[in-house]
């Protein structure tokens, strides 16, 4: 094969595959498939208390605990775990082996579910009048009702309903 010289065109191809690699560390793709198999193997509710964290050349992969108690138990569980992860990833060489230790701060927290608040009730007749008088001076309609039907709430609250 002829050398290429500096100033010849190279295809798109060969471009992102060496920013890729430049980019990339090798295993990403086998901890990301073992991110992906984790809670099937392990049980949906340790997600939240152990987490694959990386995965060295040798093929051994870490998993952050919450503490030392979960580190223990998937410890004596990892050969069963081992087992599910290369079942579900399809490949019995893909994981070496697991380490586990106590890096709490290393679990992604799971998004905390903020609950809907119920909508307001629609204030009465007579507050929404007498917030319609105090607000009859504000040229905009749009902001008008609004602000006409957050008075009548406010004068509700103060008064009862």
């Amino acid at each position: 094969m002829p050398r290429r010289r500096r100033r010849d065109p190279v295809g798109i191809g060969d471009l992102l595959g060496r920013a890729t690699r430049a980019f990339t560390r090798p295993g990403d793709s086998v901890l990301t498939s073992v991110r992906a198999a984790w809670p099937d193997a392990t049980g949906p509710g340790t997600v939240n208390h152990a987490y694959p964290i990386r995965r060295s050349r040798a093929g051994v992969v870490t998993v952050a605990c919450a503490d030392a108690v979960w580190a223990h138990e998937l410890g004596m569980r990892e050969e069963e775990i081992s087992a599910r992860l290369a079942t579900a990833m399809g490949d019995p060489d893909a994981v070496a082996g697991l380490r586990f230790v106590v890096a709490d701060h290393a679990i992604p927290q799971a998004e905390a579910q903020v609950p809907a608040r119920p909508p307001l009730p629609e204030p009465g007749p007579e507050a929404l009048r007498r917030a319609g008088e105090a607000t009859a001076h504000i040229e905009d309609p749009e902001l008008r009702a609004v602000i006409t039907r957050m008075a009548a709430r406010a004068m509700e609250r103060e008064t009862g309903p």
